[in-house]
């Protein structure tokens, strides 16, 4: 068995190769949404936590490199070979948004294709870079037999904890009520699309959120709704079968916006970014929907530095469904918080 002794070309090589694969990550996250690296926010919670696993990353590098510790010269080739996938993962993202190298308007089981791939790249290297990190403090503490298998135990059990905690930030939803737009008046408030059922018809989860909407626009609070929401392929979109919802009850049409393309809730966020958002002074956006929905929505939208305030719908479900829905909603939270999409 080789082993490697102190030597500095290996860890500076793994060193700068997990920088790169940072900041590739970053490019993606802010390219892929349409934002400039300008844009760019220290303090948001996604950001925050690319950052600890890169700094964690190079810091159990510089620790190891210094205990002088007789490694096998495997195991080092092996971790530059994960950031190397790491990279050509993350690249792979940025090629197919860049050269359209995938049909936008495929589907697999309902959801874009372009979506499954990019987003089974972003795991995949999400994953590795996890990996990457315990392996490294791994080797510091000691290096047992089956050492790369145990890592791999290790790492799903880091990926557990974090959804522990996703599950507790999307489970104390804050107050999500109208009192807090009461005493103010909003030119826009938003209803992210949801289920449409047969003939146009609005599941109960979406119709609460029109109803809402619509109360909220007869009390004066809102001036101007925006419906968001694509369509699966020859079904009617969300936002129209929301417009026909609110039309049959006299809300006039010039006081309606449509958006008909998106397909999920970070594009809607986009489109509002793009469309609606026009300076930090400008009063927040109302967003009308679920309360276990309405925490995932405010982090996006301050991935996008768009103000908005989240006004809940009134629809209740039972136990088992608000388990359902918080846990899928704290899944699809570590997922933004780690990759944007």
């Amino acid at each position: 068995m080789k082993i490697l002794k102190k030597n500095s070309e290996y860890f500076v090589i793994l060193s700068l190769l997990s920088l790169l694969n940072l900041i590739i990550l970053f490019l993606s996250k802010y390219y892929l949404n349409g934002l400039t690296i300008d844009e760019f926010r220290i303090d948001y919670i996604g950001n925050l936590i690319n950052l600890f696993v890169t700094g964690f990353l190079l810091l159990g590098i510089g620790i190891l490199h210094f205990q002088k510790k007789n490694i096998d010269r495997r195991r080092f080739t092996f971790l530059i070979s994960l950031q190397i996938l790491v990279i050509i993962s993350f690249a792979l993202i940025l090629s197919i948004a860049k050269f359209d190298l995938i049909n936008p308007k495929g589907f697999i089981f309902n959801f874009p294709v372009k979506k499954v791939y990019t987003g089974f790249l972003f795991i995949s290297g999400g994953f590795i870079s996890l990996y990457s990190l315990i392996f490294i403090w791994g080797l510091i503490y000691g290096q047992e037999n089956l050492f790369e298998i145990r890592t791999l135990v290790r790492t799903a059990a880091v990926i557990g904890l974090l959804l522990v905690f996703a599950l507790f930030y999307v489970w104390n939803v804050r107050n999500f009520n109208e009192n807090k737009i009461a005493n103010s008046y909003h030119y826009y408030g938003c209803v992210p699309g949801a289920a449409v059922w047969s003939k146009g018809k609005p599941s109960p989860i979406f119709e609460a959120r029109i109803r809402k909407a619509f109360d909220l626009y007869k009390k004066g609070l809102i001036k101007q709704i925006i419906l968001t929401g694509g369509n699966a392929p020859g079904e009617i979109s969300e936002s129209e079968a929301a417009y026909k919802y609110l039309r049959n009850l006299n809300v006039p049409i010039k006081n309606l916006r449509l958006e008909t393309e998106s397909s999920t809730t970070t594009s809607q966020i986009k489109f509002l970014y793009n469309e609606y958002w026009s300076s930090a002074d400008q009063k927040p956006i109302v967003i009308i929907s679920d309360g276990f929905h309405l925490t995932r929505i405010v982090e996006i939208s301050k991935f996008f530095n768009v103000n908005v305030i989240g006004v809940s719908s009134d629809y209740s479900m039972s136990l088992d469904k608000t388990i359902f829905y918080r846990t899928r909603e704290c899944v699809a939270l570590l997922l933004f918080w780690f990759f944007a999409t």
